[in-house]
């Protein structure tokens, strides 16, 4: 059975906080792991405007991150989004990047509802959840 820590927000938070000064490479990670799951299920344009309405919405609180994501056939590995992060430092990339997830997350739900938005994150980023018990299991021996 799921448990919270299981979920997708859990798995994202855990990996963010894990290494602070890998916050880049990790954040660009989780989201090549979520374009990789979602985009067999809702395309790349889908997508796409589903990441472009969260740096939207994320460009309120934190002005500095400003790439429109529609561009991404040209940027397939988010180097735009890498360099947003990479001029700042690493609080506010995690703030950052924890508020772009979660209004991720937050507007798919919306879109097709709660329940299918958790079985597919939970889908995408499986194996990064995976990993992160493993190693949880093996420091608690």
């Amino acid at each position: 059975m799921a448990t919270d820590d299981d979920s997708p927000r859990a798995i994202i938070g855990n990996a963010l906080a894990r290494n602070p000064e890998a916050i880049v490479n990790t954040s660009i990670e989780l989201l090549e792991l979520l374009a990789n799951g979602l985009i067999g299920i809702i395309g790349e344009q889908g997508f796409d405007t589903l990441l472009y309405r969260s740096v939207h919405r994320v460009n309120l609180e934190y002005p500095w991150m400003m790439f429109d994501p529609r561009s991404r056939p040209a940027d397939p590995e988010f180097h735009l989004l890498r360099a947003c992060f990479e001029d700042q430092d690493v609080v506010q990339t995690r703030a950052a990047s924890t508020l772009l997830f979660d209004t991720f997350i937050d507007i798919l739900g919306l879109l097709i509802g709660e329940h299918l938005t958790m079985l597919i994150l939970h889908a995408a980023l499986g194996r990064r959840g995976g990993a992160a018990k493993n190693s949880k299991e093996q420091h608690n021996g």
